[in-house]
């Protein structure tokens, strides 16, 4: 690191990244000095995911657009460890604006099936999908 450098470069990416794979604060902290000979603070880790946090709540709460031409809706199936290891989709609903600018409306993560009594809750709550756009 070089002088009054606060962190290494590309860490906040690195943090991230684990901390998206499942790893535990504690987890990356002790991968980093291992990998780099450097050592990261759970409270430093905690502040790089936290600021992710905030900015998808930002986004979260940006108003829609009144109308997409161009919607899609898709689910993966992962494996998310919520005290224990379970499977749970995803689902991601993509649009296309007017403008033809591709926009991730949502995602969120289900707890039930992949049948269209799961997938009607998934479009019925955060917003109504008609034809002809989103209202």
């Amino acid at each position: 690191m070089r002088k009054r450098q606060r962190r290494l470069s590309g860490v906040d990416d690195m943090v991230l990244s684990l901390s998206a794979k499942g790893l535990t604060h504690g987890e990356i902290s002790a991968h980093v000095v291992v990998v780099y000979g450097a050592e990261v603070s759970k409270q430093t880790i905690s502040t790089i995911t936290d600021k992710v946090m905030e900015g998808m709540a930002e986004r979260q709460s940006r108003p829609l657009d009144r109308v997409y031409p161009v919607v899609f809706i898709d689910f993966i199936n992962v494996k998310i460890r919520d005290g224990q290891v379970a499977n749970r989709l995803i689902y991601v609903v993509m649009a296309v604006t007017v403008d033809g600018h591709r926009d991730i409306v949502g995602i969120w993560a289900g707890d039930g099936g992949q049948g269209a009594k799961h997938r009607l809750q998934v479009l019925t709550e955060p917003f109504r999908v008609t034809v002809g756009g989103v209202v």
